[in-house]
């Protein structure tokens, strides 16, 4: 085992600096064809990957005010949408092509997941939704505007006409949506709904229109923070003019994550302190990469990003390569300040943590404490209670890590306590391989 106790200088005693934590370098991979949205946890890396081919909307199921929001797959699942201008009652009337032609696609906005391409087609009045209008009386979004959507691309593509006629909001309990869809000849019609019962932990619930089917394909919301993915991004023409929609590989961030951008500044010695944190999903995005047509590599930018994540603490992450052809995104991240809800122990230990979790070659135990301490027992069982490390250590006044190598730990559970007979700290550790 490598053990060490690390002094910070009292100015930081209240957080981890940048340049006090040691990279932990990381990558996901899409796949192939970019097969697989990965969704990942600062704090517990990758938690899970989902097929993103299957999926056509997206149908928003948070409980608030204004989150009716309704999403598609432009990118991976070929989907275009398109407002046909029209009010509901002309659902039966809709003629083809004749009132079909010369329409330009809604999409998704880059920069938040409660407006999607169903919203687009907004009036910008209040309470108006694109797809439908918040009724004050009912309390409901009640909807008045007809959409086609294609699917596919080339001599596949297959075209359908699309109304939504409801947002059930209240109870929470009962909350749903109906829809109505059809292909644009009128044939195999279907009337559907999409309810938040099952879906109460999750940001969407999401539709195969061609398979006329709802699932779950998100990790719960709370459990991750960034997205890995392929999504339109407006950006500027190299002509210059206005953004326009773009497929990118990129990163975009969950609800409730912000993110602050450090451009032109080294990674290794820039502080979270005093930046302004966005709450834009697309602050990540995809802009740390360009493509260089000359010599077709991609290059890098001088930049890393800091994350306030779903648990309060603050990242750091720097990207290093992308593959386009596997879909491998390489990383490095580190926390810089600790959670708010990381453990405290009476007067004695003001804070502590350990990162990352899980691991895989070696974790620190991250411990401030409000007195040096001369002599504490350092010991890692595992979840039989073998004992694996068994030591003494010195604490110092301020932050101190304690390092575990974890490489030749077999995967499973481990316990990591610290104590000095006043006091004791113990954080569950996990390790993967």
């Amino acid at each position: 085992m490598k053990l060490k106790s690390l002094l910070l200088f009292p100015a930081v005693a209240l957080s981890l600096q940048a340049s006090a934590q040691t990279w932990v370098a990381d990558s996901v991979q899409m796949g192939p064809g970019y097969g697989n949205d990965v969704y990942y946890s600062l704090k517990n890396d990758s938690i899970g990957a989902a097929v993103n081919t299957n999926w056509h909307l997206g149908f928003e199921m948070i409980p608030a005010y204004g989150s009716v929001a309704i999403i598609a797959n432009h990118v991976q699942g070929a989907v275009k949408v398109y407002s046909l201008h029209k009010t509901a009652s002309s659902f039966n009337t809709l003629t083809f092509p004749a009132d079909t032609l010369t329409r330009t696609p809604l999409t998704n906005t880059d920069t938040s997941w409660d407006w999607g391409a169903l919203n687009m087609n907004t009036s910008g009045v209040v309470f108006d939704y694109g797809w439908g209008k918040y009724n004050p009386t009912t309390h409901y979004v009640e909807g008045d505007s007809l959409y086609m959507l294609s699917v596919g691309n080339g001599p596949a593509t297959k075209y359908y006409k699309m109304l939504v006629n409801l947002y059930h909001s209240t109870p929470t309990t009962d909350i749903y949506y109906a829809f109505r869809i059809a292909e644009l000849d009128g044939s195999n019609e279907y009337l559907d709904t999409v309810r938040r019962t099952g879906y109460e932990n999750k940001n969407f619930a999401y539709f195969n229109i061609t398979t006329n089917s709802i699932f779950n394909r998100e990790p719960d919301s709370k459990t991750w923070d960034i997205l890995f993915t392929r999504y339109m991004e407006y950006v500027t023409p190299p002509g210059g003019g206005a953004k326009v929609p773009y497929p990118v590989s990129g990163v975009l961030s969950n609800i409730g994550v912000t993110v602050a951008e450090a451009r032109k500044m080294n990674p290794d010695t820039v502080t979270y302190g005093w930046r302004t944190y966005n709450r834009s999903i697309n602050e990540i995005g995809s802009d740390w990469k360009v493509f260089n047509n000359t010599t077709f590599q991609y290059e890098y930018d001088t930049v890393s990003y800091f994350v306030k994540a779903i648990d309060a603490a603050i990242y750091q992450i720097k990207f290093t390569s992308f593959s386009s052809s596997t879909g491998e995104f390489v990383f490095a991240k580190r926390m810089v300040a600790f959670p708010a809800s990381v453990g405290q122990v009476s007067n004695y230990i003001a804070r502590h943590s350990i990162v990352p979790n899980p691991a895989s070659n070696e974790a620190s135990l991250l411990l401030e404490s409000n007195e040096a301490v001369a002599t504490a027992r350092f010991m890692v069982t595992d979840i039989t209670g073998k004992v694996m490390v068994n030591t003494t250590t010195a604490l110092n006044k301020g932050l101190n890590a304690l390092q575990v190598n974890t490489s030749n730990y077999t995967a499973g559970t481990y316990f990591v306590a610290i104590s000095n007979g006043a006091w004791t700290v113990t954080e569950k550790l996990v390790v993967q391989h």
